[in-house]
């Protein structure tokens, strides 16, 4: 009989979460509150975005595909540091947050993104949620890091009925 792991719940932490946005322009830290979960070998973040003005553009009234992937961005940054200061998951419980804050800007790269928009969102206050649905790790030189490619989705909503979801390919590519 197979052992059931069961889902444990990381809660938000605001002097972690500012460590992990503090790469970004302080009038573009979106993220206000994440917690991450895990299920299985499932890690998935959850949180509270707001975006009070928007760093490039005039008022649009409605959350844009440019701030969705900054969105996407502090999410995933969040879940994986997260999983790294937890050991969630086989690969990033090897990592150390000295290799998280190394690796973070410069290996971590989306080579592919999309996003549907259902309904307009209200950026002034929205919700999100990223799953890293799969996470591979291989080496593609014996002296390299380790090639890590993750498939992962998306969702924004707001109290309103607005709507977006996406997916994304992120490499985590070693130097």
């Amino acid at each position: 009989m197979m052992a059931t792991q069961l889902a444990s719940r990381y809660e938000h932490d605001a002097e972690f979460l500012a460590e992990i946005l503090d790469c970004y322009q302080p009038h573009c830290r979106y993220l206000r509150w994440a917690a991450v979960d895990l299920a299985g070998d499932t890690i998935r973040g959850s949180a509270a975005l707001a975006i009070p003005q928007s760093c490039y553009i005039n008022d649009t009234g409605h959350l844009n595909s440019v701030e969705v992937n900054i969105c996407y961005n502090q999410m995933l940054y969040q879940a994986i540091a997260t999983a790294v200061r937890h050991r969630l998951g086989a690969v990033f419980s090897t990592w150390s947050m000295a290799d998280f804050r190394r690796r973070k800007l410069s290996d971590v790269l989306i080579a592919r993104f999309t996003s549907s928009f259902h309904r307009p969102i209200d950026p002034r206050s929205f919700h999100g949620e990223i799953s890293l649905d799969t996470v591979i790790q291989r080496r593609l030189r014996p002296d390299s890091d380790p090639l890590i490619s993750m498939e992962t989705s998306f969702r924004y909503w707001d109290d309103n009925g607005g709507s977006c979801t996406g997916n994304a390919r992120v490499a985590i590519v070693g130097r």
